[in-house]
């Protein structure tokens, strides 16, 4: 008995630990957290994880972009107008920084001192030597450069200024000689937003987002979901393929914490193969790995633009609001990126840019760069760079803070960032069963550990005949199973945008009313074809199901502690609708439907859209009467004759 005991004892304190740990139920919420507990934790809900077995495939929520509670919180900015600013009397593009014409044209010979900005670490840089030209100046021992220019008439101007350096030593160890010969052998750009979701990039960069899907052919993941809260959490994952948590601590306020360089950073796996590199963010006072962590001790990648942004951002009130100079202030990453592709066009290229400065704090002013957006988009297809080279166009999360995150789909948005992928044409051709995989993954659920291993995958190719569902991170080239839950993803509830299922006894008074919400739709939409179309009616009601959000999801209402490792559960957040799926027989004809219809609490109203109606048994002739002059009617229409 008492050995019986004991193991009785054990499962319970396991399934305790479970319950615990995977909904965030905390007695005591800890200010500070020590990394080896967590640790711990995180290697015995990894036990726990491998050996529970019933999970719930994810089902995700159906989010219309135009939802009314959204777009009450949605308007419109007008472009950022940048032409009262200065006239720059010197541009950098690709390597050179040149006197402009128009600049000696008004004001007659400049002369011009150039000294670069030589990197010490994350936060300062020292001067180089000064250069002196009427002309241009030439890049080679840094990407950034302070220019002061005196005209004869003794106007100055002054700015600091970014290109591309010219470098021997990069170029003698990149080349595609260099790459593996089982890689894809193409570039990769990402590029990304600080805090836009799927919804909000379509809301509020409509025309980069058509020209994408449209004209790029770009595909977008339609179950990309976070992994934890902020920009480091969502990043770190993508480019090392490990949790915060699971990596050396390298918080600022730790006394032996280390510098970040110590992350197994995706970049380092590319620059060993031939790869040049780039890490390009703006808002240097909220860098993601130098607002809370220590940042880069040594400079990450061969180019990395916080130089420029920490040097450049003390002139920025000098010009119009976002503008430097007569430039908008987020053309000049996009113009570096270009400037970057332009400098190494034969070699090559792995470039990560993160834009912030205009979507971070306001949910509408992102809006304001989709004309440069587009347009950069444009200058890429049409400059020939995506013919060999993977655009990767991303989010790292939905908006946080806003009042659009005071709705629950606006809680759900959060976790649902925008992420897509452009592939050249020629790995489509030649790739086909790998594209093929990834097209069938855009419905199922991915994370940013899949990311990681999608790019690992670009360096050494393989496609993978089975999926263990246990494996946290599953390359985009192979086939995800459908089967897979937040629970396989290794995704925390709170963070989990996935429906929860529940049956719903056939005795329950709203069956019938979904009953009648199905017949009615399907009988409105053949009404104008009576003559030829019987009227439809309920045989048999099979089972009816409904999904709401997970209670943690619900009761999540922040973070508790600055590192974002352990949640708030203090929401007191409720539904407004839920959404029921059922399978019906209806006769004549003994057709099966299955269907999802969304139920309203507040207006007694329930929401059935055609297209939410699935047909699930052939119709065979049961359409003849119809099938020439109205397919559109086929699965819906029993005849008459």
């Amino acid at each position: 008995m008492g050995i019986l005991r004991k193991i009785q004892t054990r499962k319970i304190l396991l399934l305790t630990i479970l319950v615990v740990f995977s909904f965030a139920v905390l007695v005591t919420i800890k200010k500070d957290i020590d990394f080896k507990d967590q640790k711990l934790e995180l290697n015995k809900v990894d036990n726990l994880i491998k050996n529970h077995a019933s999970y719930e495939a994810c089902k995700q929520p159906y989010l219309p972009v135009d939802a009314p509670e959204i777009m009450k919180f949605v308007k419109y900015v007008p472009p950022i107008n940048c032409s009262t600013g200065k006239l720059d009397w010197v541009v950098c593009e690709n390597s050179e920084c040149k006197v402009q014409k128009l600049a000696q044209v008004i004001f007659g010979n400049i002369k011009c001192t150039f000294t670069d900005l030589i990197r010490k670490d994350d936060f300062y840089s020292s001067q180089g030597e000064s250069v002196s030209s009427d002309a241009y100046y030439r890049l080679e021992k840094s990407d950034v450069v302070k220019v002061n220019c005196k005209s004869q008439e003794g106007k100055v101007w002054s700015a600091t200024l970014t290109g591309v350096r010219q470098s021997n030593e990069i170029k003698e160890r990149t080349g595609w000689n260099y790459v593996p010969n089982d890689s894809l052998k193409l570039n990769v750009l990402i590029f990304g937003f600080d805090s836009l979701s799927r919804n909000t990039f379509i809301r509020k960069l409509p025309k980069s987002y058509k020209y994408l899907v449209e004209v790029l052919k770009g595909d977008v993941l339609k179950g990309y979901n976070i992994v934890g809260d902020g920009t480091p959490q969502a990043l770190i994952p993508i480019l090392t393929g490990k949790t915060e948590l699971e990596l050396p601590d390298t918080r600022k306020r730790k006394l032996n914490s280390t510098y970040v360089d110590v992350y197994p950073f995706v970049w380092k796996d590319f620059k060993k193969n031939g790869y040049v590199t780039g890490f390009l963010e703006d808002v240097p006072d909220l860098g993601t790995f130098t607002y809370r962590l220590r940042g880069f001790k040594d400079q990450p990648t061969d180019h990395y633009m916080r130089p420029y942004y920490v040097a450049a951002h003390r002139e920025w009130p000098q010009s119009p609001k976002f503008c430097v100079g007569t430039t908008p202030r987020h053309n000049v990453m996009l113009n570096h990126i270009k400037h970057f592709f332009k400098v190494y066009e034969d070699r090559p290229k792995f470039l990560f840019g993160f834009h912030g400065e205009l979507s971070h704090d306001s949910y509408n002013l992102i809006g304001a760069a989709d004309d440069d957006f587009l347009q950069f988009l444009k200058d890429l297809n049409h400059s020939g760079m995506l013919e060999n080279t993977l655009l990767i166009l991303m989010a790292d999360h939905g908006h946080r803070f806003a009042d659009i995150r005071n709705t629950i789909q606006g809680k759900q948005e959060e976790r649902l960032p925008f992420f897509s992928f452009t592939f050249p044409k020629s790995f489509k051709a030649k790739y086909a069963k790998a594209y093929s995989n990834f097209l069938s993954n855009v419905n199922q659920l991915t994370t940013p550990f899949d990311i990681h291993s999608t790019l690992l995958n670009v360096l050494h190719f393989n496609v993978a005949d089975t999926v263990d569902l246990q494996q946290r991170s599953i390359s985009l080239f192979d086939k995800i199973p459908p089967e897979r839950s937040c629970v396989h993803a290794q995704i925390e509830p709170h963070w989990c945008a996935c429906l929860e299922w529940s049956n719903v006894p056939l005795t329950d008074s709203i069956v019938k009313k979904l009953a009648i919400t199905l017949v009615s739709t399907l009988n409105n939409y053949t009404n104008g074809h009576r003559n030829l179309c019987a009227t439809l009616s309920i045989e048999k009601i099979f089972w009816v199901t409904k999904m709401r959000p997970n209670e943690n999801f619900l009761k999540f209402n922040k973070n508790a502690d600055i590192d974002g490792f352990v949640p708030d559960l203090s929401s007191k957040m409720k539904v407004k609708s839920d959404l029921y799926q059922l399978k019906v027989m209806l006769i004549p004809g003994e057709s099966l439907f299955e269907a999802s219809i969304t139920y309203f609490f507040e207006k007694n109203e329930f929401r059935l859209n055609i297209s939410d109606i699935s047909r699930i048994n052939m119709y065979g002739k049961q359409a003849r009467c119809i099938e020439n002059d109205f397919p559109n009617l086929r699965k819906y229409c029993y005849c008459k004759d």
